[in-house]
């Protein structure tokens, strides 16, 4: 059963990045806020279903579903705008390196200790990072530009501080309030994000959802059964297991995808790039 949960989490992390795509070339890069406004509330119906009535919550979880809602709300947008102005495997990659944040969070705040595998692991993302960005042409899909490279690096932060904010979340209350938790940062970003798509794409927004409604709702579906599934697969196999295989096969799939089926071309160099940083998340997440 276990392998199922895995096999599924994969394909609902690689589902949002190709609906990201979806959605950019239907738009060409316009709505990206309503998109992730839209794609965030049908995420937080999975968690929203799943409460308990009465509504009941320790005051103390706000603060930290307010700095997940911030993480993930940034996240889900300039990951859509990095994906808009460049490659779809290289920003799924990037934006998997996030992980390395909480683990930094707890080597500083913590107490952790430094192990052999986060230094590979380290040693391994900066060779990666290095030969990424070490592009001789200026080839459509695989040139490095200033704004996709702005675009990840806030995509990067928002993934890393969103899953610093839940662990620390189920570390100050012990596992408990997590539907709670979820619920209540989802609304937060689905109300900010709303705010933020009526000031600045009004224009856009019914042309947004007439065009792109099925890639925003399936992406948001997955987001939501991908938690749902992780929740689920954590009491089954080790975090040292499961983190490791999910994030390694979300990444290759989701590569597969953007080379067979949007044609993505990165050159030798960037591949090898892309291999070691694809073997680095693994060591990251022993």
């Amino acid at each position: 059963m276990s392998s199922i949960y895995l096999i599924l989490i994969v394909a609902t992390l690689s589902t949002q990045h190709v609906c990201k795509k979806a959605f950019n070339q239907k738009m060409q890069g316009k709505g990206v806020i309503t998109f992730s406004a839209l794609s965030s509330f049908a995420a937080a119906l999975f968690f929203i279903f799943q409460l308990k009535l009465p509504f009941n919550m320790d005051a103390g979880v706000f603060p930290y579903a307010l700095l997940f809602g911030a993480g993930y709300g940034s996240a889900a947008l300039f990951s859509v705008l990095a994906i808009s102005c460049g490659s779809l495997s290289l920003t799924s990659l990037i934006t998997s390196y996030s992980l390395i944040i909480p683990t930094l969070y707890g080597l500083i705040f913590k107490g952790d200790k430094i192990s052999f595998f986060l230094i590979i692991g380290l040693i391994l993302l900066m060779i990666s990072l290095f030969l990424i960005n070490f592009v001789k042409d200026n080839t459509r899909n695989n040139k490095i530009n200033i704004k996709w490279l702005i675009f990840v690096i806030i995509a990067f932060l928002g993934n890393g501080l969103c899953s610093t904010a839940q662990n620390a979340q189920v570390e100050a209350f012990k596992g408990a309030y997590k539907n709670e938790f979820m619920t209540v940062a989802l609304i937060f970003v689905v109300v900010a994000l709303l705010i933020a798509g009526l000031i600045r794409e009004r224009e856009n927004i019914v042309p947004s959802v007439k065009k792109g409604i099925v890639p925003i709702f399936l992406c948001g579906a997955a987001n939501g059964a991908c938690n749902l599934m992780v929740m689920i697969l954590s009491s089954m196999l080790p975090a040292s297991v499961m983190y490791p295989l999910v994030s390694a096969g979300s990444i290759i799939l989701t590569y597969f995808i953007s080379k067979l089926w949007y044609k993505e071309k990165l050159s030798l160099i960037q591949n090898i790039g892309f291999v070691l940083g694809v073997t680095s998340v693994v060591f990251l997440n022993l």
